[in-house]
């Protein structure tokens, strides 16, 4: 998408539900920790979905012959070991809570896994520089600082690397911190803004309610209004900013 100018893109008014969380401040998230939680490596619906992301990411993979990747938020790396058993010399490398690497050793998920919070910061100085992707799978709308950890994140990419993420569809009523962010148009501006060029996209397996586009939205794909979350290529590109 080119920018010119003063152009700027709308933000759309929060729903009565997203103004509740709002006011209840940053989500708590306790997710690995509890039984509820962990139970979700076992669901035959989520297998769906990582399976259906499975097919997408390996996809990528082989076009791009793609070597080191890195996940950020896996949880425990249910899709990462998808990923991994179907490309075995794959260098997989993951970083999420200690709640999330406990889970991965003991269901023996695999991949090299990182400890560290990201909420706020992206420590990289224990990670290789030379990433060809980097997967952020409906993981930057839960943090407080996503711009931060997207600028590191394209810190440790190759110079052509690509950053592949999910960005769920505000009309399956998920909880936000930043309201109007992810809305397509808002999203795509805000990757090109710290350096990275869309590429792509792809649906989701699952569908939401088909509610009609909304300022924000300008440059979706009808196809996108009814998909569940919106995967999205983008390619790292510095002269984009």
């Amino acid at each position: 998408m080119k920018r010119h100018g003063n152009e700027f893109v709308s933000f759309r008014h929060p729903s009565e539900a997203e103004c509740k969380i709002l006011d209840k401040g940053i989500i708590d998230d306790k997710e690995w920790e509890e039984q509820s939680s962990y139970d979700r490596i076992f669901e035959s619906a989520w297998k769906a979905r990582y399976d259906w992301e499975r097919d997408i990411l390996i996809s990528i993979i082989k076009d791009t012959k793609c070597t080191k990747v890195l996940e950020l938020g896996p949880g425990p790396g249910v899709l990462a070991n998808k990923i991994i058993k179907e490309e075995p010399n794959l260098e997989y490398h993951l970083i999420d809570i200690e709640a999330a690497k406990i889970a991965n050793e003991k269901e023996n998920l695999g991949g090299v896994f990182h400890v560290q919070d990201l909420t706020n910061d992206l420590d990289t100085t224990n990670l290789p520089n030379d990433f060809n992707l980097f997967i952020a799978n409906d993981f930057l709308e839960h943090i407080q600082n996503p711009a931060n950890i997207v600028l590191k994140a394209k810190s440790v990419l190759k110079e052509d690397g690509l950053a592949f993420i999910s960005v769920p569809n505000w009309r399956m009523g998920h909880d936000w911190i930043y309201r109007g962010l992810f809305d397509w148009d808002n999203f795509i501006h805000f990757m090109w803004q710290h350096g990275f060029g869309f590429v792509g996209y792809f649906p989701s397996n699952l569908q939401c309610g088909n509610i009609p586009k909304i300022s924000s939205e300008s440059t979706m794909p009808n196809e996108m209004i009814t998909s569940w979350n919106w995967y999205i290529l983008f390619k790292r590109n510095d002269n984009e900013k």
